[in-house]
């Protein structure tokens, strides 16, 4: 594709152009995704913590996974000054540091490469006196390219005593198991600190004249993973749940651990945060979020549990109701695709298994007879990043490239929509010619983690956008996500669920059984990928069956669907008393009634202020902790991931602890039960005289907060016109972005305050004068 263009316009010189084939119609222009899935690093890995710096800091890149900084936010990761060549790490500064003002570099290192030849660099570093931290990001493995152990691999106390020989000033090792060094023989004047002390750690060391080195000491994510897959470590039983309608959805835990799994999700309350057991590599280090929603659990009676299990058997739907829906499934439907001859696209999320996927398709192919080439593009891709892999099928001749071309696609696989609506990934398309099938399950980006405000393109969007280049009336989309949660236990077989679809469509041309085959030889999870496999193709003759399947698994009792107005005015019922939820019934009709008259058929404004009304007049005081913390939903969530009577630990910083210096969480366990209940019965203290807790400055923000909104929404409502409403709207909307507990929620408010005066001064002007 990309040569075509030269080698005609050489020809035509030669040939003229009239000799030549049209080069095919340019395609329109598109606008361009607002969203993009960038390679970021695995859930639970180190340099999650390790990248962090001192803000302001110089940071030097280089070869390996800490890389990935270059996609993320400076004020996380620093300004990032360079990227090197692999084992020139740091030398750049060396060139650099006379001609800048900064004083002081931070260098990110991986042991891979340091014992490569990174120890070269510091070694070069040491004798031109530079100042200069070197970051040693030692986490066991050469995590990039597949895992490898480094070459040539010194433990972490013989590597100190080399960096100290060759002339560094000074050593710090931080750890997320300090305990490891008690038996540990170190040099004099090394420190071992814990790991969430990284950033003062580099802060002492910057402090200090010529090269210092701070070793991280923590093992790769994906190795662990890893091994606790091959089970050669145990699997934790700790698991962290997150109560939903106690976090507010700040975004503050995804800023802590900047973890994949730590992903938004939207209930009728608002956004908010949940874990992602499926990804969760158990690193815990989202439980430093300043919110009381966290909660440890371990299964009520000590049991292993399938390797990346995330709900207990028990609360997905029952092995012989799950065989019943996948018996007796009948043959492929008819051939949507050339059977002899088409060519497959896979887009889909790096680590997810994608390029695993293209494997199993591309050894059934072969089973089948087929004449198969492949190609797989990773790069970073493999860390949450895009990835691509095609592969080409010919019963006659091989085919000549692995790669398909521009609108040369038959069969687009997308695992992931966002991905595979890319201009990169849509470039193989063609109208007339590409059929689709692929998950239509969200999952956040990166960005998204630490960003509670970016959203994800809107439902049917991306489906809409793969339409216009595809044949639309063909393409199908299945939720495997929430198929594979409900009904296996997890969502780590969502891929190969959509490969079930596709087969059984028609949009894969290759023997079922030749796929299971290809299930079987790949070794890996057999049985729950044959299932998924078989969901897939069950989904594809009957999705009715296989969704209301879902709807009546195991997985607690159907909430009754009700007006989010109803559910707000009784939640404030049992927040405070039927008066407090009569003010918000009050307010909120009085909006309906206006905006009826003036926007007839919206209800856009008044479904905004209800759910912002409800959010500032239910704020989480302990009160409301206490009561939210006591409900069964809090125990289903619990008893979903730990199983019947699972053992639950709340990870509570609670103010008054706070107030008097304690500046980490307590963990509370059942015994902690008649506290709740003794707090949920004071809740009728609340905003009275003798409340105990009511002279907070945050309590105060909070009521003040109420009557502020009431009053803007009544100037908004004062205001309104057919001119005005979709102003009005995104005014009341401002609320959403008041987040948070104490100190965070505190620096929230200020600024809703501040953009709701100027605002609401804009809005009030004539139209005229606008």
């Amino acid at each position: 594709d990309a040569i075509v263009g030269p080698i005609r316009s050489r020809l035509a010189r030669r040939l003229g152009s009239e000799l030549l084939a049209p080069l095919p119609a340019a395609k329109r222009p598109r606008i361009p995704l607002q969203v993009s899935r960038t390679p970021y690093f695995c859930s639970g890995c180190p340099h999650n913590t390790s990248t962090r710096v001192p803000e302001g800091t110089l940071v030097g890149g280089g070869i390996g996974c800490h890389s990935m900084v270059m996609f993320m936010e400076e004020q996380q990761v620093g300004h990032l000054t360079s990227l090197t060549a692999m084992g020139n790490e740091g030398a750049q500064w060396i060139g650099m540091s006379p001609f800048v003002e900064a004083q002081h570099l931070v260098q990110n290192l991986g042991d891979g490469t340091l014992f490569h030849s990174g120890l070269l660099a510091i070694r070069a570093a040491i004798a031109s006196g530079v100042n200069i931290t070197y970051k040693i990001l030692f986490n066991g493995a050469v995590a990039m390219t597949g895992g490898q152990d480094p070459v040539g691999a010194l433990p972490v106390e013989k590597l100190v005593k080399v960096l100290l020989a060759e002339g560094v000033k000074q050593v710090i090792i931080t750890a997320e198991d300090t305990g490891r060094y008690r038996s540990v023989s170190l040099p004099p004047g090394v420190a071992v600190w814990e790991r969430t002390r990284v950033v003062e750690a580099q802060q002492r060391l910057g402090a200090v004249l010529g090269t210092t080195v701070l070793i991280h000491d923590q093992r790769c994510a994906a190795e662990l993973r890893r091994d606790r897959k091959r089970k050669r470590i145990p699997e934790p039983e700790r698991r962290v749940v997150i109560n939903e309608r106690v976090c507010e959805g700040c975004g503050d835990c995804g800023e802590k651990s900047n973890c994949l799994s730590v992903q938004p999700v939207h209930t009728v309350f608002g956004r908010k945060t949940r874990i992602d057991q499926t990804s969760c590599n158990f690193d815990y280090s989202c439980l430093q979020g300043d919110c009381p929603s966290f909660a440890t659990v371990r299964p009520a009676r000590r049991r292993r549990k399938s390797v990346g299990q995330s709900l207990p058997v028990s609360d997905a739907i029952q092995p012989d109701r799950l065989d019943a829906l996948i018996r007796d499934l009948r043959a492929p439907a008819r051939a949507l695709v050339p059977p002899d001859e088409f060519s497959v696209r896979l887009s889909g999320i790096g680590g997810t298994g994608v390029v695993t996927v293209s494997q199993m398709l591309g050894t059934a192919a072969m089973l089948d007879g087929f004449e198969v080439r492949g190609l797989d593009q990773t790069g970073l891709s493999q860390k949450a990043g895009p990835v691509v892999s095609d592969i080409r099928v010919s019963r006659r001749a091989a085919p000549a490239s692995n790669k398909a071309g521009t609108a040369s696609v038959d069969v687009l696989i997308a695992l992931d929509l966002l991905v595979a609506a890319s201009e990169t990934h849509l470039a193989g398309a063609s109208p007339d010619r590409t059929v689709v099938v692929g998950s239509s399950s969200a999952t956040p980006t990166g960005k998204m983690v630490i960003h509670p405000y970016l959203p994800y393109p809107a439902e049917g969007a991306l489906e809409a956008r793969v339409g216009e280049v595809t044949r639309a009336d063909s393409n199908l989309f299945v939720g495997a996500a929430a198929l594979c949660r409900a009904l296996l236990g997890d969502a780590a077989s969502a891929n190969v669920l959509v490969l079930g679809v596709a087969v059984q469509c028609g949009a894969l041309p290759v023997r079922p059984e030749s796929v299971e085959q290809a299930i079987a030889l790949n070794g890996v999870a057999v049985e729950t990928n044959l299932r998924a496999f078989r969901l897939g193709r069950a989904w594809a003759d009957d999705r009715h069956r296989l969704d209301e399947a879902v709807r009546t698994a195991a997985t607690g009792p159907v909430e009754r669907e009700t007006d989010p107005v109803s559910r707000f005015y009784d939640d404030l019922v049992a927040y405070q008393n039927r008066a407090y939820a009569d003010r918000f019934l009050a307010v909120v009709r009085a909006v309906g009634e206006r905006e009826a008259a003036v926007v007839p058929g919206s209800t856009a404004l008044r479904d905004v202020v209800a759910r912002e009304l409800h959010h500032f007049m239910a704020y989480k005081d302990e009160y409301e902790v206490a009561r939210l913390l006591l409900e069964p939903a809090a125990k289903r969530s619990a008893e979903s991931v730990g199983g019947p009577g699972a053992r639950v630990e709340w990870m509570l910083h609670p103010p008054v602890l706070r107030a008097l210096g304690v500046e980490r969480k307590i963990r509370l366990g059942r015994w902690a039960t008649p506290l709740f209940v003794a707090l949920r019965a004071m809740k009728p203290l609340r905003g009275r005289w003798i409340d105990p807790f009511g002279r907070a400055e945050v309590r105060r923000v909070e009521r003040r907060l109420i009557d502020e909104y009431v009053d803007a929404v009544e100037r908004l409502v004062s205001g309104l016109s057919v001119d005005t409403h979709a102003e009005a709207v995104a005014i009341a909307s401002l609320a959403s972005h008041v987040r948070g507990y104490e100190h965070i929620k505190l620096r929230h408010a200020a600024h809703f305050e501040a953009e709701l005066a100027a605002r609401l001064g804009d809005y009030a002007a004539p139209i005229s004068a606008r």
